[in-house]
């Protein structure tokens, strides 16, 4: 996709409209106060929010949760699960008819859960036009034939993130400042060799495509000028010289080893786990995880955040989630009525400041965001999101997408792992993989 004006691009027609709010940063703490609940009567009774988080999360859904009850009546219990057990536990509790109200799920899971019908119509809970506040693409993404079946809450991406001591022990003096000067591939590989040389006691460099997270080795496809499947959705597209580029690329990383050997892609081995160690030099990672690294890393060492390589072409994942409300819930109204206060403009934002990830909704996009931590690294992650291609944001929301972030994790371990593994082998599961998920 080429580059666009940042405004241009979240507000123009269709999918692409999945990006982010891109209003100035300020260095304000960005406390704030939940907004107060719309004035259409009091409610009763207690609803559950199933959700995972990081301690910054957990913390801003409980205080949005608190402010709902003061100005509703209603209860709301926030239940926090690991990230890598939510998808498990939910299923589980779907299947045995014992279902949360509400859960939080990422924009690529939604439309499996809706098509085997989790998912509770919400047509006639948040009225005509409510989805006019959203950015087009992500509301599209929350919708069933047109109904809709939850909330957009809020967007991600990934960019890279580095440290600045290992840099400057490797003579790495500058880094890119702009998407146009955003490295090359030849020029990564460049700095993870000089980084490597330095003999900084840690890796060069990890991904973040661990699990869930898969689908992120996209963003390196689409950067080759490759897709996963074609227009219409129906069909792989990955048996093109593109997308072997990515592979051939991909794998030289661990080949080189410049890559993380055990940061692999099936298991939980997650790089912003690892990097506060500085046993790796830069890690691809969400801005949502600027938090919970900066306190880990405290006063350890300096670091910054800097845009993803390029290719052919500039590219970068849709990450982010939304509220669902289950078919399951006994009360559906309170349900739904809590699932719109979390995205009122004055929550939203609220819970992206306090988060460190990135607003959907059209009427924040000229807004000043005061995030509460570094806010002095979220311009880049903005800007990064304006790379997403139409076509990737198209693909990550088609209702077989979890099992094509499967297909992922079943193959790639092997191929990055083993030197001796052909690309034809590997396109050829993958092909395999995805189209059995899509005739699923």
């Amino acid at each position: 996709m080429t580059a666009l004006s940042r405004r241009s691009f979240l507000m123009g027609a269709g999918l692409t409209g999945a990006a982010v709010a891109t209003g100035a940063c300020s260095s304000d703490s960005g406390t704030g106060s939940p907004a107060s609940a719309p004035s259409t009567g009091p409610l009763t009774g207690t609803v559950s929010l199933t959700t995972w988080g990081s301690d910054q999360e957990i913390a801003t859904f409980k205080k949005i949760a608190a402010a709902f009850t003061a100005a509703r009546g209603a209860s709301v219990k926030v239940e926090v699960l690991p990230y890598d057990q939510i998808r498990t536990v939910v299923d589980r509790r779907l299947q045995a008819k014992q279902a949360p109200d509400l859960f939080r799920v990422s924009y690529t899971d939604v439309s499996g859960y809706a098509q085997n019908g989790a998912l509770a119509d919400l047509t006639d809970y948040l009225g005509k036009g409510f989805g006019d506040a959203f950015f087009p693409g992500l509301w599209n993404a929350v919708t069933l034939d047109g109904a809709p079946v939850g909330v957009p809450h809020h967007t991600d991406t990934s960019a890279l993130v580095y440290n600045k001591a290992h840099f400057a022990k490797a003579g790495i003096t500058s880094v890119p400042t702009t998407l146009e000067t955003a490295w090359t591939w030849d020029e990564l590989v460049e700095v993870l060799q000089r980084l490597k040389a330095a003999d900084t006691g840690a890796a060069p460099f990890a991904f973040n495509y661990q699990l869930y997270g898969a689908y992120r080795w996209f963003n390196t496809l689409f950067q080759a000028g490759g897709t996963v499947l074609d227009g219409g959705q129906k069909t792989p597209t990955l048996d093109t010289d593109q997308a072997k580029a990515a592979l051939t690329w991909t794998q030289s990383l661990y080949t080189k080893k410049l890559h993380a050997e055990s940061v692999l892609v099936k298991r939980p081995t997650y790089p912003d786990e690892i990097f506060p160690t500085q046993k790796i030099s830069m890690i691809q990672a969400g801005d949502f995880l600027i938090p919970s690294l900066q306190t880990a890393i405290g006063k350890k060492f300096d670091w910054g955040v800097t845009y993803l390589p390029r290719n052919v072409a500039a590219a970068t994942d849709l990450g982010g989630n939304a509220i669902v409300v289950t078919d399951q819930s006994k009360n559906k109204a309170v349900a739904a009525e809590f699932a719109k206060f979390l995205v009122t403009a004055e929550n939203m934002k609220l819970f992206c400041e306090q988060t460190t990830v990135l607003p959907v909704r059209k009427d924040l996009v000229d807004k000043t965001l005061s995030y509460a931590t570094r806010p002095d690294l979220m311009p880049v992650f903005q800007k990064q999101a304006t790379t997403m291609p139409d076509a990737l944001v198209k693909t990550s929301t088609v209702a077989a997408f979890p099992g094509i972030n499967q297909a992922l994790v079943d193959t790639m371990d092997q191929f990055l792992s083993n030197p001796s593994a052909g690309v034809d082998s590997v396109v050829s599961s993958l092909t395999a993989g995805i189209d059995k998920a899509l005739k699923v």
